[in-house]
């Protein structure tokens, strides 16, 4: 059933406002301190599992990574031995993973390649260790170098007093302990002095011996971030600690970089100056069956300085690490603005409601008539009727606007017409005038008589429409017959302009015109240039197979190949080359005769024969020095 917008702005205002104000004080009745704290609850529950499903996703990118690389150096795809591609392979995983800080590989003799990100105020910076020892496992050199965001080095530096060796580093040998992905717990990295943890797995060759280990740095800076970008409100705050009470990750990375710094482990909950984050830990202390009956989620209240505190503890579930999400907010965070703001918006939703009826009705009726304009307007313009209207007076001013926009968009919609008219037939001729001078510029590198382009392609025209071809795509044909040659363009000159017999050599070299032909126009966006490639890499192969440069045969080589073909061979034979002499005309036409069914489609040469007579006349106008009596005599 349809019905009037009149009528259902009517009915929907009506039907709005009883239903706001229904909803309003039925849920101002049934509303209470409960529900509100059930609301808190899942909003943290929220938060802490948006954590955790980040952090994972961070994870999983790093054990993805690594697993990557242990496949291509199993397969010998990347190698130690090949540093310099190993290195730039570390530098496009961290390119592609920002989140990830270093990527790096140790052989069981201990050669070292790492990758990670450095600091910088201008610019992305990169570095890249290679660390080598002798067969007595003492250090042979390594060196340190840096690189800017394209991998370009920048510097390189010579380290004397190597102190690291991957064979003694925990991720080296968890990982060969488990012969398996495995993780770190979190430490503070050798180079960067940041906290993070380490996804590693060993890696075998195709003889299932050890190689070495594969490593993945993720900083748990990344994390930390996470949480400095969550709009928590104030006084609350979300960080990771583990059951000791250390801090994983924290809104102030600064606090957690700081103690790496000095001591080389995480700062403890004490440590950290926020006394509401460690009231809200001895409370959960005092939640004694935390985790031990199958829990993962453990709510605390607490007050502190007079304010009263909701807390969840959360345990952080993927790969069975012992960290607790933790979040705390204010009761009066989501419990006391949310009962002061029910109140007034229900008083506010009785006025607003008695006036939004009112004044609805008042409008209506101008609106829907100013509607009902632009919708003559809009019908207009969908059925191509640049059709102007009057525009009358509107209390409303984006209705009276909407109307003025109307036909202006008509008056813009005539010009632009006339405009992309002209912008056509202008980008017509100049895509076929850039065709003809590609065209003109491999008749000048080839040796070819004067004209042949245009007579070629003027040719194809003729019997492309003969065939039956539809006359855009025999236009179009003869636009692409232009650029047939075009690959003789990248063979040497010695060759083309050789006048005497190819030696076999040359041969190898010239049947190359087709796929250099091929090649530039390959990829081409224009159907004209789709087809010129079409012609240029099949034009020399023959109906029968005998072709270059794939042997293709019959109706596998296009219809716009094999016409070109025929038409080219017959042009070629009755004008001079460096290499022979023109030939008579009626001899060319029988050679070409000869042709059919081996070198040429039988088709073609019909319709050739069919119209030989306009192709004599094109050629006759096109060959300004030809004598008449050179001509057939039914072309006389």
């Amino acid at each position: 059933m349809r019905i009037t917008i009149k009528k259902a702005l009517i009915s929907g205002v009506i039907l709005l406002q009883f239903v706001t104000l229904t909803t309003l004080l039925v849920s101002s009745y049934i509303s209470n301190q409960r529900s509100f704290n059930s609301h808190a609850h899942k909003l943290m529950i929220d938060y802490a599992d948006n954590v955790i499903n980040n952090s994972k996703r961070f994870l999983d990118t790093a054990a993805a990574t690594t697993l990557l690389s242990r496949e291509l150096l199993s397969s010998d795809v990347l190698s130690i031995d090949r540093p310099e591609d190993l290195g730039l392979y570390f530098f496009q995983q961290l390119k592609q993973s920002p989140h990830i800080s270093g990527i790096y590989f140790a052989n069981t003799s201990g050669t070292f390649v790492h990758v990670q990100r450095e600091q910088s105020f201008n610019e992305p910076l990169f570095s890249r260790k290679y660390i080598t020892f002798d067969t007595n496992n003492i250090l042979e050199s390594s060196h340190l170098y840096t690189h800017d965001n394209n991998f370009t080095q920048l510097s390189v530096k010579e380290i004397t007093k190597e102190a690291y060796d991957p064979r003694d580093r925990i991720w080296f040998n968890k990982a060969l302990d488990n012969d398996a992905l495995s993780w770190t717990d979190p430490y503070v990295f050798f180079s960067s002095r940041k906290p993070g943890i380490t996804s590693s797995m060993p890696v075998y060759g195709k003889d299932n011996q050890l190689i070495g280990v594969v490593g993945v740095d993720l900083s748990l800076a990344t994390i930390s971030s996470f949480f400095d970008n969550l709009d928590l409100g104030g006084n609350s705050t979300a960080f990771v600690t583990n059951r000791l009470g250390e801090i994983i990750a924290y809104p102030d990375q600064k606090i957690i970089q700081d103690t790496a710094n000095e001591s080389l482990r995480f700062p403890r909950i004490n440590e950290i100056k926020n006394p509401i984050a460690l009231t809200a830990w001895q409370a959960l202390q005092e939640k004694i069956q935390l985790f031990s009956t199958g829990s993962t989620a453990t709510t605390v209240t607490f007050n502190f300085d007079n304010n009263k505190y909701h807390g969840l503890f959360k345990e952080f579930t993927h790969h069975k690490w012992p960290w607790i999400i933790a979040i705390y907010m204010p009761e009066k965070f989501f419990l006391n603005e949310l009962i002061d703001n029910q109140k007034l918006n229900i008083l506010f939703g009785l006025v607003i409601s008695i006036i939004a009826c009112l004044t609805s009705f008042f409008f209506i009726n101008h609106i829907t008539d100013s509607l009902r304009k632009i919708k003559i307007i809009a019908e207009n313009i969908r059925c191509g009727q640049f059709i102007k209207t009057n525009i009358s007076e509107s209390t409303f001013v984006e209705l009276q606007q909407t109307q003025y926009a109307f036909n202006n968009m008509i008056d813009s919609l005539i010009t632009s017409r006339k405009e992309n008219e002209q912008l056509h037939l202008m980008l017509e001729k100049t895509n076929a005038e850039t065709i003809t001078r590609l065209g003109l510029a491999t008749e000048y590198k080839n040796d070819s008589s004067s004209n042949h382009i245009q007579r070629v392609s003027r040719y194809c025209e003729l019997i492309a429409l003969n065939m039956g071809m539809p006359k855009d795509k025999a236009k179009e044909l003869r636009a692409a017959a232009k650029l047939h040659d075009l690959g003789k363009i990248g063979i040497p000159e010695q060759i083309l302009s050789k006048p005497a017999a190819l030696t076999m050599q040359e041969w190898v070299v010239m049947k190359t015109a087709p796929i250099i032909g091929a090649k530039i126009l390959q990829d081409a966006e224009s159907a004209t240039l789709k087809v010129a490639h079409d012609i240029a890499l099949t034009l020399h192969e023959h109906w029968d197979g005998r072709g270059y440069p794939n042997q293709l045969q019959y109706h596998d080589i296009p219809l716009s190949a094999r016409i070109v073909a025929v038409v080219d061979t017959f042009d070629t034979m009755i004008h001079p080359r460096c290499y022979k002499n023109a030939i008579p005309i009626e001899i060319a036409i029988n050679k070409v005769r000869e042709l059919s069914g081996s070198k040429f489609d039988p088709s073609v040469i019909a319709a050739f024969d069919h119209c030989l007579m306009d192709i004599l006349n094109i050629y006759k106008q096109l060959s300004p020095s030809i004598e008449v009596h050179q001509l057939p005599r039914r072309c006389q």
